[in-house]
């Protein structure tokens, strides 16, 4: 009787191929040229992604002639520039002053609805607007942490210190009014690769990259919260003051057309 063992050793041997022998060697290097072909493929797509998104920031950019910015303290005064043989605006404009965290869900609600007939009453020298940024959503005292809040504002700090005022409103627009689609709050090299798209200058893309106005993002956080609580007893965004006190406004987007009425 004779087993299936056996009967197996009767049958034709099969080898194994080397894997390094001439005949292997071209699917080798076959496979290999696919692998870079595709990498090149992949990153051609992320550039061209890339390329693409810059240009459509590059497209949305608001112009902002006409108007003066100004870091003072902890506020970034934007009003109207002073007419050509002027050294100051000589119009007599009503003041008021924003409480806003950028990573406020209201704020960007808020910025969406009134932004533009702000910058429209800036422009035209009706109006005088003191940003006071806030960073509390990062957490506040022994339960803070650099978040999204302070990063983005260390971003346009750079920008407003050295008044670089047209990439310091776009990029503060982006940020608020992309916040659901255009998540950059912690990176800093993204925060600096928008900033660049607006128009930032070398000097100021590299001080975002290298995060080098996050600690006074965080005192000027502070330095407002404080503020803010000691003229209204409460802390949260968005807030519109009016010498000192909140707008009657309901609501609130409604602020500016109450102001002039």
């Amino acid at each position: 009787m004779t087993s299936s063992n056996s009967k197996a050793t009767k049958g034709a041997s099969r080898s194994v191929a080397n894997p390094n022998s001439s005949g292997n060697k071209g699917f080798w290097v076959a496979l290999s040229a696919l692998v870079l072909i595709g990498a090149l493929v992949i990153g051609l797509i992320v550039y061209n992604g890339r390329g693409a998104q810059a240009d459509r920031i590059a497209e949305k950019v608001q112009p902002v002639e006409g108007v003066s910015m100004e870091l003072t303290d902890n506020i970034i005064t934007l009003s109207a520039a002073p007419a050509e043989g002027e050294e100051a605006n000589t119009k007599e404009a009503k003041e008021a002053g924003i409480y806003e965290d950028l990573a406020c869900h209201y704020c960007a609600e808020l910025a969406k609805a009134t932004d533009d007939d702000m910058l429209a009453k800036i422009k035209a020298g009706d109006l005088k607007v003191n940003i006071h940024p806030l960073t509390f959503l990062d957490g506040t005292a022994e339960r803070y942490s650099p978040n999204r809040s302070t990063h983005s504002l260390a971003a346009l700090l750079a920008l407003a210190d050295k008044g670089e005022v047209e990439a310091y409103w776009n990029l503060r627009k982006i940020l608020l009014e992309q916040q659901d689609t255009l998540y950059t709050g912690t990176d800093d090299n993204k925060l600096a690769d928008l900033a660049r798209e607006v128009g930032a200058s070398k000097g100021a893309v590299e001080a975002i990259r290298n995060g080098e106005y996050l600690e006074r993002a965080k005192e000027i956080g502070d330095a407002n919260q404080e503020d803010l609580v000691d003229k209204t007893g409460q802390l949260s965004s968005p807030r519109v003051l009016v010498d000192g006190k909140d707008v009657d406004s309901d609501p609130l987007e409604n602020w500016i057309t109450d102001l002039f009425s």
